[in-house]
């Protein structure tokens, strides 16, 4: 399956994440990992400068705002291109904090 660069910021400022988590790597750089039904493809996002825990919406690097849509999950897309990702950026040392980052909105929903 290839990887392909995505559009600019310009031409799709807003994306929607399914099936989405969000992901830290050695640099503490954090990036929302999730399905985007719009596009039909799995998405890594740049890094995410600013995130509303009560909303779910970010903005990351590159300007662009993901709102994650329902709970957290599991893709396989997404997966698939977390993990060409982490190969073509070297980065060697990536943990899954989305438990973390939104423990508190996990816990009003139970």
């Amino acid at each position: 399956m290839p990887i392909w660069k995505v559009g600019d910021v310009v031409s799709q400022p807003e994306l929607i994440l399914v099936n989405w988590s969000i992901y830290e790597t050695e640099k503490l750089e954090r990036h929302f990992v999730g399905y985007s039904p719009e596009n039909q493809e799995g998405r890594v996002s740049s890094a995410i400068m600013t995130f509303d825990q009560a909303t779910l919406r970010g903005v990351t690097r590159s300007g662009r705002i993901y709102e994650l849509v329902g709970m957290p999950g599991f893709d396989a897309d997404a997966e698939y291109v977390w993990n060409r990702w982490q190969v073509i950026n070297r980065a060697e040392s990536c943990r899954d904090v989305t438990d973390e980052v939104i423990a508190s909105k996990l816990a009003k929903a139970k």
